[in-house]
């Protein structure tokens, strides 16, 4: 019985890696590219897989190249797939990546679908469900409401029509959509906004905190924020204290930095407690 479901798009994306963006009509030598599934519920539903959260992806795919080797990652990654929807009339969506390292930053264009998911027809085995700004679309369909039953999560990037903070157990927008705690909190609900390099804000509106990022190697930022979203979920499955799960999210996206893609670099829970370990013994010297 899966303890989450994530709900969203899966994407094949092709990541190009330079030194810099080019200008207009420049020429550039790229040092590396790569294909690898990407999307936020994915790239999310992919760390708690990798975390031993038993976890299921409801998206849909095409009947396509594309959606085969999205489908073969989530069979490997040990995803829950029987929600994943095979469509042939659409084409999978893709996306194609420009990360530029001297900048730290990507430019990302994405060539979607407008199929949503289906309703589980036992969505009642969930203990969490964790939507994408795409997966959100399907709440009103499904009729799904806080307080309903599962716990249900949101990564929001961008202001939404018909969806607010209240809506969600766990509300974790962007720093581009608010930084301001108090005002998304709502009727107890938790609020996190992760700021990359620079740490994590957390509040359930009795305590509030923040929680540095860690240290780590750098290659590409891309998909860290899913991979934090997907690690905030499983700390919650596990019954960590905001703070706590605040900090694991951390560490796990800061150590997929170390990959070029969004998911390649996502540890495993072995490898977490390994480094959380070591994180004591550095704080105790």
């Amino acid at each position: 019985m899966s303890k989450v479901l994530s709900v969203g798009i899966a994407t094949l994306d092709t990541i190009v890696l330079v030194d810099r963006y080019p200008g207009a009509n420049e020429r550039v030598v790229a040092r590396q590219t790569i294909r690898a599934v990407g999307g936020p519920a994915t790239t999310a539903a992919v760390t708690m897989a990798r975390l031993g959260v038993d976890v299921a992806l409801a998206c849909v795919i095409g009947d396509d190249e594309a959606g085969r080797i999205v489908f073969e990652t989530l069979q490997r990654e040990g995803i829950d797939t029987r929600d994943v929807v095979v469509d042939p009339t659409l084409a999978t969506a893709t996306g194609t990546i420009v990360v530029a390292s001297e900048e730290q930053s990507r430019a990302i264009m994405v060539q979607p679908h407008d199929r949503l998911p289906n309703r589980p027809g036992d969505i009642e085995r969930f203990a969490w469900i964790h939507f994408d700004q795409f997966g959100a679309r399907t709440l009103k369909d499904w009729g799904v409401t806080r307080g309903g039953g599962a716990k249900l999560s949101i990564d929001i990037g961008y202001a939404t029509p018909g969806l607010n903070s209240g809506d969600f157990d766990l509300y974790a927008p962007s720093e581009g959509l608010t930084t301001d705690l108090s005002s998304a909190v709502k009727d107890k609900n938790l609020v996190v906004i992760s700021r990359g390099g620079s740490g994590s804000i957390y509040s359930d509106g009795k305590e509030s905190g923040e929680v540095p990022a860690i240290k780590s190697e750098i290659v590409s930022t891309l998909g860290a924020g899913d991979v934090f979203h997907g690690a905030l979920v499983a700390a919650q499955v596990w019954g960590k204290s905001l703070r706590e799960s605040v900090s694991i999210a951390n560490v796990v996206a800061g150590i997929s930095c170390r990959a070029l893609d969004g998911q390649s670099g996502i540890p495993s829970r072995s490898e977490l407690d390994t480094y959380l370990a070591e994180q004591v013994q550095r704080e105790r010297k």
